[in-house]
């Protein structure tokens, strides 16, 4: 003895969700523009807590640290004319472009940010642009959603 069980279905809805994620599929810049708004934090957060993000900044030279007091008085380490941390707090500008399938951020030109990122015969290395611990993770987990359409923002048409 048999029994016989027959599906019947209809696809539409599935296709519909699999025709989302194609189309989201061809622009990840809402999703690029959710990583640029974490960076922001971050790297702000790191100028703010003298590099805690990237294990701390090394203290200023004493020498330094005296004409720094008296040029600028009351600056905060790595902050004179504030032109760096505004560059990298608000990463707009040249060298932040986000396109459909990439996104690249980083100071707007300021040529002594290489400097600090990677020291000098004369001033130790102070991290200004990293990608923050555990990023690359909750970014794979937010690329996922953002193609799934499960965001509470709302991606399309931004």
């Amino acid at each position: 003895m048999r029994i016989r069980v027959d599906i019947k279905y209809d696809d539409d809805e599935a296709q519909d969700l699999v025709d989302d994620i194609k189309r989201r599929g061809r622009d990840f810049r809402p999703f690029f523009r959710e990583v640029r708004k974490e960076l922001q934090f971050a790297f702000s957060r790191n100028f703010t807590t003298n590099g805690l993000e990237v294990g701390g900044w090394a203290p200023l030279d004493p020498g330094y640290a005296a004409w720094k007091s008296v040029h600028f008085p009351g600056a905060k380490p790595m902050i004179q004319t504030g032109e760096l941390f505004r560059s990298l707090a608000s990463l707009r500008g040249r060298n932040n472009e986000i396109d459909r399938h990439s996104a690249r951020f980083g100071t707007n030109g300021i040529k002594y940010a290489s400097f600090h990122q990677y020291g000098t015969s004369k001033m130790p290395k102070r991290e200004i642009v990293f990608i923050p611990a555990g990023a690359e993770k909750e970014w794979s987990r937010m690329a996922v959603k953002y193609l799934a359409g499960d965001n509470k923002v709302e991606f399309l048409n931004d």
